[in-house]
């Protein structure tokens, strides 16, 4: 005999939707249960068949969707909702949550970042790129290398990589319009994340909202490339100041030209001009910053490119850095530049303090505190 109300029928219904939808967890039919008994007020001597035999139609749903899920895995047919939600199964997990950059791993954590499963085998090697990410400032790209069973390859993913090309839209890029690519420590020897960005600010063409991206690398001892197209789209959603804020120290002036804040970079641009240019005191190349929010919290470097612009006659030195975001807003930003001392300038050797490091010397004249509210 059928002791269930109508009401408790609906309620089933919609706990077996719920199971079916929830990817499988620690203890889901406990914590399903818990859950769905604490929200009845029903006496326990009127229930208890009902609850046993329930929670025995739970467990057998919870395996069906627990087997579903798997088989969804070993096919391959994952809705982009369906993966956003299963980040933290292993094998599945993204390069970008086991990288020292914070900004990569907001990008995974909010999911900012695309993912894929693009990859090409050659002699039973294979290279899938797993995810990408394109904050109007960077582009970054996780790569994965799975090979024969039973092989073990000492030698580091990033290591057996070279001639590492990228085409955009079908165009080349160069050193005229990129930074060139900067490889990040990954999880292990099979990963790696490399990166690159326009040179918009230094005279060099932006990239497109949207674009289409190729590459192309050799792999050690396999004779055919490696092509992949990687679909690119910038994330948006950031701040741009233009402060064109300038200060000078003895033959150099120094202008904070941009800031962008995004939820994976910090970027900022600076130009350091000549006062004089018959005199020699010349930092241009020399001056590096340092940068703090309104807590005196330093934000690390990512990388970053320089050059000197030489098509206007004024051989400015351009420097776009790049450092880890804010985790908010700030209600400020200072920028700290800094010099490195020399022992032999021409020779590059630094000056060292008692544990081996190079010796700064701070420039409050060039120091800067920007209000982030002030700015439009």
């Amino acid at each position: 005999m059928n002791t269930r109300s109508k009401q408790e029928d609906k309620e089933l219904e919609q706990l077996e939707r719920f199971i079916r939808e929830t990817p499988v967890e620690v203890d889901l039919v406990n914590r399903t249960m818990s859950k769905y008994e604490s929200s009845r007020n029903t006496k326990p001597a009127e229930k208890f068949r009902t609850r046993k035999n329930l929670r025995q139609r739970v467990m057998m749903i919870t395996a069906s969707a627990a087997m579903i899920f798997s088989l969804i895995i070993v096919t391959g047919l994952i809705s982009p909702t369906m993966a956003a939600t299963m980040k933290e199964v292993p094998l599945l997990s993204s390069v970008f949550k086991f990288t020292r950059d914070l900004g990569l791993h907001a990008a995974d954590e909010k999911g900012l970042s695309t993912k894929l499963n693009t990859s090409v085998t050659h002699e039973g090697v294979t290279l899938n790129v797993t995810e990408v990410v394109y904050d109007g400032t960077r582009v970054a790209i996780g790569i994965e290398r799975h090979h024969k069973e039973g092989e073990n390859l000492k030698e580091s993913l990033s290591d057996q990589m070279s001639n590492i090309e990228f085409l955009l839209n079908g165009e080349p890029l160069n050193h005229t319009n990129f930074s060139g690519v900067y490889g990040q420590p990954s999880k292990d020897n099979n990963s790696a994340i490399f990166e690159f960005a326009d040179l918009k600010n230094q005279g060099g063409s932006p990239f497109p909202k949207q674009f289409n991206l190729t590459l192309s690398t050799t792999i050690t001892g396999i004779s055919e490339p490696f092509k992949m197209d990687i679909p690119v789209s910038d994330i948006g959603n950031y701040v741009n100041l233009q402060p064109n804020i300038s200060r000078k120290y003895k033959n150099n002036q120094f202008t904070i030209e941009q800031i962008i804040l995004t939820p994976i970079t910090t970027s900022i641009t600076t130009r350091i001009a000549l006062l004089d240019k018959s005199t020699s005191v010349d930092f241009r190349e020399g001056i590096r910053i340092e940068v703090y929010d309104e807590q005196g919290r330093e934000l690390k470097l990512i990388n970053g490119n320089g050059r000197r612009e030489t098509n206007k006659g004024n051989s400015d030195f351009i420097m776009d850095l790049r450092v880890h975001p804010f985790e908010t807003l700030p209600k400020a930003i200072t920028i700290k530049p800094y010099i490195y001392l020399y022992n032999d300038y021409s020779k590059g050797t630094y000056q060292e303090d008692e544990n081996g490091d190079p010796i700064i010397q701070y420039i409050p004249e060039l120091e800067v505190t920007l209000p982030i509210n002030s700015q439009k």
